[in-house]
């Protein structure tokens, strides 16, 4: 995440940062043959018509080789590394050992402990290529509804086990390869994204529009968008790949995620305040009074950067300001629930690519898109919220007003 964020670190770090990605060593190719054969009970030979054995991404709990089954198709082979689950479990262990210490040293409001046992459950859904197997096929069931031209790859149960993963070869360039070109002035890859008719505005647009619909309407996303799990094909088609970490939203924190975001975009303080408040229940303490004076102190530092000319200049300087109201609210025992947390982890990587593809988006724009996707989610929820008659009346007096509104003009 922090490898797309120019507004928390200088370019040096962000470059040396987005190696990581998708450029790691990859591991000696008789343990890819390994893994599959006890997973699958069959050498590569037998399952595949061809297997190119040289990895064609490496990362850091796997990697994927091209592959050709017998019927033609053209699949990507995700293998789980050698012994990474030892490995991880090992620093997990570490990990809890430096959290308690901190914790037993500083008393921070929002203990260390709950932060790694968090990261535990992202990692060990990481290593379940199952888990992930179902996590593609419910977004691409739900992409069928919203239709914007993202989804995710095809997926083989038959070939899948908790440790290999097969799905359909995504040929293009991932949004990582594309970022790198930009910066490399490379204009192989340039002059043939040209010819693709790839726009960078547009692709973030999609993405923004995607992240929103999906978490405010349908309640679930993919919550690790980063550049090397976003790949744009030959069609103009985004495909998410590695869907191992994804969050889900229940109805009242999508509306109250909403409710936040808008307020404090448009500078209204007092409903962003009240929507964390709730976002965070039962945990919140009784001094909310003086909590709020702290929050309005801080708000208005916040309301003034919405004079910045893009969101990117206006991220740079509200970073430091959103870091002291993180800390107002862990002084004072706020606690984020899980499910929020993955929202503004997607959002936060969403925003990075904002700042590598499309840097002169409007404050405005943004606004826009948090209020269209506020007026789907109403129109989506009332017929929960309603029986047919209060809906009828409610809907006429709504365009009445909107009429009225119009007339007086």
């Amino acid at each position: 995440m922090l490898a797309l964020r120019p507004d928390f670190l200088s370019d040096i770090y962000c470059n040396e940062l987005y190696r990581l990605l998708d450029n790691v060593p990859p591991f000696p190719k008789h343990f890819v043959e390994e893994i599959i054969n006890k997973e699958l009970n069959f050498h590569t030979s037998e399952l595949f018509s061809k297997f190119d054995i040289i990895p064609i991404a490496s990362a850091s709990f796997a990697q994927v080789h091209k592959a050709h089954l017998k019927d033609g198709s053209i699949v990507a082979v995700k293998v789980q590394r050698p012994n990474i689950k030892k490995n991880v479990d090992s620093d997990l262990s570490l990990l809890k050992k430096i959290a308690l210490i901190v914790d037993i040293t500083f008393k921070p409001a929002n203990k260390m402990i709950k932060i790694v046992e968090e990261f535990e459950i992202w990692t060990q859904d990481e290593l379940d290529y199952e888990l992930e197997a179902e996590n593609i096929e419910k977004f691409n069931d739900l992409q069928r509804i919203v239709k914007d031209d993202i989804r995710g790859p095809k997926v083989y149960r038959k070939y899948s086990t908790k440790k290999v993963l097969v799905m359909e070869y995504v040929d293009g360039f991932s949004l990582s390869q594309i970022i790198q070109a930009r910066r490399d002035k490379n204009t192989t890859i340039l002059n043939k994204l040209k010819s693709l008719g790839f726009d960078g505005k547009e692709v973030v647009n999609k993405l923004i529009r995607n992240t929103l619909e999906m978490s405010h309407i349908n309640g679930f996303f993919h919550a690790d968008p980063h550049p090397a799990n976003v790949i744009l094909n030959e069609k103009g088609e985004l495909i998410f790949i590695d869907f191992g970490i994804v969050g889900t939203l229940s109805k009242k924190e999508r509306v109250l995620i909403l409710r936040y975001l808008r307020s404090m975009l448009t500078g209204n303080s007092n409903d962003a305040f009240n929507s964390l408040v709730s976002l965070c229940g039962e945990n919140t303490q009784n001094n909310l009074a003086e909590v709020k004076k702290g929050y309005d102190l801080i708000s208005e530092k916040l309301v003034d950067t919405f004079d910045s000319k893009t969101y990117l200049e206006q991220q740079k300087q509200s970073g430091p300001i959103l870091v002291e109201i993180l800390n107002l609210l862990q002084r004072n025992g706020f606690k984020v629930p899980v499910s929020i947390v993955r929202y503004f982890k997607a959002f936060e990587t969403i925003e990075g690519l904002i700042f590598a593809l499309y840097p002169e988006l409007q404050i405005k724009n943004m606004v826009k898109e948090f209020r269209r996707v506020s007026i789907l989610n109403i129109i989506d929820s009332l017929p929960e919220a309603l029986d047919e008659k209060n809906l009828n009346d409610i809907m006429l007096k709504l365009i009445s007003s909107i009429e009225d509104g119009l007339l007086l003009r």
